[in-house]
Formats: structure tokens, sequence, C-alpha cells
């Protein structure tokens, strides 16, 4: 039993340490936060979203996903702007150095975590669901608000 524990607590702690330290990384290299990454990289794939599907692709609230889209539209990697079909539609596309950013950034740990998960047998995938579910309770952590960011930091998902 405590040996099953400490192995417990242990990758709990390695899992911790791994998200630590992929978004130090991801901020030195890429000098962004993962959420940032990963939002210059919806809207990569997906030209002139609009801001508010982007905070629904991430499971974000508006307010996030905006502070973000300001964060990088300072930085000069986005722009918003009217669609040409519907004028009260804004759309986000990446401007030239953004397209660049978007390309050499590095690999995040979410990036490797979904491409890993999703080599899994579907059975497996709902394994280890229903068990981090588990450990969350265990924990005490199902009630606090995150989104399905592997970040550190107040990213906080949209409320239902």
């Amino acid at each position: 039993m405590k040996n099953t524990l400490e192995n417990s607590l242990v990758s709990l702690r390695r899992i911790i340490r791994a998200t630590e330290a992929s978004a130090k990384e991801l901020a030195k290299l890429a000098d962004m936060a993962t959420s940032e990454l990963l939002t210059l990289q919806l809207v990569a794939d997906n030209p002139g979203i609009s801001p508010g599907d982007l905070a629904k692709a991430l499971t974000l609230s508006p307010v996030t996903s905006t502070v973000i889209l300001q964060k990088l539209e300072q930085r000069g990697l986005i722009e918003k702007r009217r669609s040409s079909e519907d004028r009260r539609r804004l759309e986000v596309i990446l401007t030239e150095k953004g397209e660049h950013e978007a390309k050499a950034a590095p690999s995040s740990l979410q990036a490797r975590f979904a491409h890993n998960f999703a080599q899994l047998p579907e059975w497996e995938q709902h394994q280890i669901a229903a068990t981090l579910g588990k450990v969350t309770h265990l924990m005490g952590a199902d009630t606090l608000d995150a989104s399905p960011i592997l970040d550190v930091g107040p990213i906080t998902r949209q409320s239902n």
C-alpha cells in the first residue's frame, strides 16, 4: 500500500514538474506562454476565426481569450479585422511575423501529450480520463476552475 501511494505521488509530482518545465522552456524559447502558443497555432490553422470561436475552441472565458489576443496583437503576431462578408464579424489572422513564430515555436507539452494520447486505443483513452478524474476528486480539486491547457498560472475555462 505504501509503495503504491508513493509511486502515485511521485507520478503526480512528475506531471507537475513536466508542466512547469515545459511552460518555462516555452517561455524561454518562444517567449510566450502555452496559452499564447496554442492561440497562435489555432489562428494559424483557422485563419479568420472569430474571437468568440477561438475562446470556445480553447475552452477559455471570453475575457481570458481577449487578454491573450491583446498580448499577441501588441507583439505584432496577429491582427483583428472586420470580415469582408459581414462587417459586424471580427476575424483574427496571423501577421507575417505571427506565421513565422507559429512555425518556429517548439512543440508544447500539450501537443506532445495530445499526439501520444491519440495513438492509444479508445478504451485506454477512456481509462486514463476516468483515472485522472478520480485523482482530481481524491485531491479535492474537482471543483477548481481550469481549462484544458497544460500551463501554469491563472488560465480559466469558459463558464458554462
